[in-house]
């Protein structure tokens, strides 16, 4: 944690994409007096009013900007926290720091999440930042395995999962999503651009009779950087997962942000669901 890893004195940069999670992140760091400043992501949709952090508003293109930023604040740490919209990349307007990025990241074979994220995060170390593991900052990670409602999974239910993360390891060859629904052998649904809140929505429209035996299967790409970009759950999930007539969700244990983790699972034992960290 951070307490162990990571100088109090020290500052750290917040980069902020969409959701709670910086909110949450930015309370924990003015609870503890850490100094931090904040850059947020030019056309981004922000659901939080961040102006009274004084944030810095910078597009993608605008790489030497953030380096020149980082260096007058004198911080040489980062954290990359909360979802952000990935970027048309033949229209964006580059710096000079910005086209060499941008050639490395359309090196790739394949221009998923996972591996745009490791060529950007591989091409800021190089040049002196340091990305800072959420979970190196956040106590929001369950390293236990095991059930964390009072409904537990059925026999049917683990063979499912099982299923569902061998599914998983198949995807990442390809860096897709990082969750599906799957339901009787079966897989209904797989996490893509849009997101696992909108998958989860779109198994509503699902007229099939097991649907009641669906499960959410969320876990971290194989090989994926525990840096940036971890799979996240929290009360929403649960309310979506119990809207949608899902029964339950699997996570993986050490890898998985669990946000309100005594609210999520009062919330999913008053819906009838179940939570397995596997």
């Amino acid at each position: 944690m951070l307490d162990r890893k990571i100088n109090k004195d020290e500052p750290i940069a917040i980069f902020a994409g969409r959701g709670n999670l910086p909110k949450m992140l930015i309370e924990d760091f003015q609870k503890k007096n850490r100094r931090f400043f904040v850059f947020l992501l030019a056309g981004e949709s922000y659901e939080i009013d961040y102006s009274e952090f004084g944030p810095l508003t910078i597009s993608y293109g605008e790489v030497e900007k953030f380096f020149a930023i980082m260096r007058q604040q004198k911080i040489s740490k980062i954290v990359f926290i909360g979802g952000v919209t990935k970027p048309n990349f033949s229209t964006i307007k580059v710096d000079k720091s910005g086209a060499i990025l941008l050639a490395k990241i359309l090196a790739n074979k394949i221009l998923g999440d996972d591996a745009v994220l490791k060529t950007v995060m591989r091409f800021l170390e190089k040049n002196g930042v340091n990305i800072v593991p959420i979970d190196d900052l956040l106590d929001c990670v369950v390293s236990k395995k095991g059930v964390l409602t009072k409904i537990q999974p059925s026999l049917e239910n683990i063979s499912d999962i099982n299923l569902g993360v061998s599914a998983i390891k198949k995807f990442s060859d390809f860096d897709v999503g990082q969750s599906l629904v799957i339901a009787q052998k079966q897989i209904i649904a797989v996490e893509a651009l849009e997101g696992t809140d909108a998958m989860i929505q779109r198994c509503k429209k699902l007229a099939i009779d097991y649907k009641n035996k669906a499960i959410l299967v969320k876990m971290k790409k194989r090989n994926q950087s525990k840096k940036a970009d971890l799979p996240t759950i929290g009360v929403a999930t649960a309310q979506n997962c119990a809207e949608s007539g899902l029964c339950g969700i699997a996570i993986q244990a050490g890898s998985t942000l669990v946000l309100e983790k005594e609210l999520l699972i009062k919330t999913a034992d008053d819906l009838g669901l179940f939570i397995l960290v596997i």
